[in-house]
């Protein structure tokens, strides 16, 4: 692409140079990925830091780069006389806002070509998101997925890994023109509210959003929930009146994504009384509700009741707050493609689980480990929890569940260099369900993983009967946990899910919970007489 029509109409002029005639290959804001004729987009203040990423992306082959207008005290930046130096204008920033238009017109515009799905929340939006894109694509449309767990552009190749859960600006328009290319219609994305606050989604516009929940977390970034609840809002603040919000009647939060909300809205709730039809819904009253009739620990029945009717549904998935990740999918679906009512129901019975979402693990036994040995086994469960109120959900949802004569065991840490308020938190949450609690690792990072575990320790206040343990090493934690569990428990090893890594000071070890799980039981069966 011509480098002037790039440009145009946009708050950038010329430092150096006027580019005529100069072709665009590329567009990046990170020094490492520059090609031979690529724009480096030169994010933030213009400093010594800077300067060497500029020079990094020259080296690269870089025929333009984009700054923000030095200060007059600044010393001049040293740029190859053959590089275009484009310079925002004066009090514009180049920022993520900035970086998003311009890749959207590198990329052809795909968000426009796209009815694109924003999920946003703290716990929920992998599982809400999963089942919307299966909702999607049983009801006909080609449909991609940004979220946590992987990136599905629509590629024949399948999904792969997703390193954040809302790329950047310009990663944002490269992925969704790339999901064009192979031919989709529709796009759901996972939007946190870092996302949200740093103008990383600002380029999008959506055709539908949702809101799963707001509880503690992320406040290291935030500082409070005010602001952490006003940094969600700003996606239902950036709907059209012809876009559709679908926010969970059940949170407080609601109200404050609705506060600066155009779009139509949509509110849904879980009940296990079926009463709560005469007083809350009909059919195209912009409710919609998930009755629960059935929870079990494998799956979950419900009537899911909204503008498309009724349909009743058997969804593998376990627990109160997965219906309620179903009916905000059920409603985000209808909104965006009208969805019937007999496609639903063929379609939330089929619903593909979620990795790391109260996966079951299995010891992975060769099969000629007989049915009498496993029986050995107790219920073995992985779980992405990693917040106070992901966690007590989660253990609330299996309480009822255990076998009789059974115990929940909960295996969970907490991560280091994040909210450190959170942590006795987590104690505590555990321990108001469950039998037998072990504090471990997750992700320490760069801080001490002793001190971590003294913080959520703190939880441990004695107030309830729950037996504690602390094991500073996780795969031995599982292991204990797994090994002294009977047939008739169910383990809990929450906090990583799918993530298979732990992060020790600022090296990526791996570390899978589901295959340290799988050989604790291994190791358990080959025990048995």
């Amino acid at each position: 692409m011509l480098l002037a029509a790039l440009i145009a109409g946009f708050p950038i002029t010329h430092a150096t140079g006027r580019g005529d005639g100069v072709v665009i290959t590329d567009l990046t804001d990170d020094s490492r990925h520059v090609v031979p004729g690529g724009l480096f987009v030169c994010r933030g203040t213009v400093d010594e830091r800077a300067a060497g990423f500029i020079e990094q992306a020259v080296s690269a082959g870089a025929s333009a780069v984009l700054t923000q207008a030095l200060a007059e005290e600044a010393p001049p930046l040293s740029i190859s006389p053959g590089v275009v130096h484009l310079v925002a204008d004066d009090g514009v920033t180049v920022d993520q806002r900035l970086a998003g238009r311009v890749a959207e017109r590198f990329f052809g515009g795909p968000a426009s070509r796209l009815r694109l799905i924003g999920i946003t929340g703290t716990n929920g939006k992998t599982t809400t998101a999963t089942i919307t894109q299966h909702l999607l694509r049983t009801s006909g449309e080609v449909c991609g997925l940004l979220g946590t767990v992987h990136v599905d552009t629509g590629h024949a190749e399948g999904p792969r890994p997703a390193e954040l859960t809302t790329p950047g600006a310009i990663d944002l328009s490269r992925l969704l023109a790339e999901m064009v290319h192979n031919g989709c219609t529709c796009a759901v994305m996972e939007v946190s509210s870092h996302a949200l606050h740093q103008g990383r989604a600002d380029h999008l516009r959506f055709a539908a959003a949702g809101f799963t929940n707001l509880t503690q977390d992320h406040l290291d970034y935030h500082g409070t929930m005010a602001d952490y609840a006003d940094a969600k809002a700003i996606l239902f603040d950036s709907l059209d009146a012809d876009a559709t919000a679908v926010l969970n009647g059940d949170d407080p939060a609601s109200k404050r994504m609705a506060r600066g909300c155009k779009a139509s809205t949509v509110i849904t709730r879980v009940t296990d009384d079926p009463g709560v039809l005469d007083e809350f819904c009909s059919p195209g009253s912009g409710l919609a509700i998930a009755i629960a009739t059935e929870l079990s620990a494998s799956h979950s029945r419900a009537r899911f009741v909204g503008s498309w009717g009724e349909v009743e549904a058997v969804l593998p998935l376990v627990g109160p707050h997965n219906l309620a990740n179903a009916i905000q999918a059920a409603a985000l679906a209808h909104a965006v493609t009208g969805v019937g009512d007999e496609q639903l129901r063929t379609a939330l019975d089929r619903c593909p689980p979620v990795p790391g979402r109260l996966e079951p693990v299995g010891p992975r036994w060769p099969k000629t480990v007989s049915e009498s040995h496993r029986k050995h086994l107790p219920a073995v469960l992985v779980d992405y929890a990693h917040t106070p109120d992901a966690l007590e959900n989660v253990c609330a949802a299996l309480r009822p569940l255990i076998a009789e004569g059974g115990r929940l065991i909960v295996v969970f840490g907490c991560g280091g260099d994040r909210d450190r308020a959170k942590r006795p938190l987590m104690a505590k949450a555990a321990c108001r369900y469950a039998d037998v609690v072990i504090l471990t690792s997750d992700n320490p990072r760069t801080e001490d993983p002793q001190q971590i575990l003294d913080d959520a320790a703190a939880g441990f206040d004695g107030s309830t009967h729950t037996e504690t343990h602390v094991e500073i090493d996780r795969a031995k934690a599982i292991g204990q946990a797994i090994g002294f569990a009977t047939p008739a428990d169910t383990v809990l090893i929450a906090g990583k899910g799918h993530e298979d890594y732990q992060i020790l000071g600022t090296t990526k070890v791996h570390f899978d919970d589901r295959e340290h799980a799988a050989a604790a039981m291994r190791e358990r069966l080959q025990s048995q007489p």
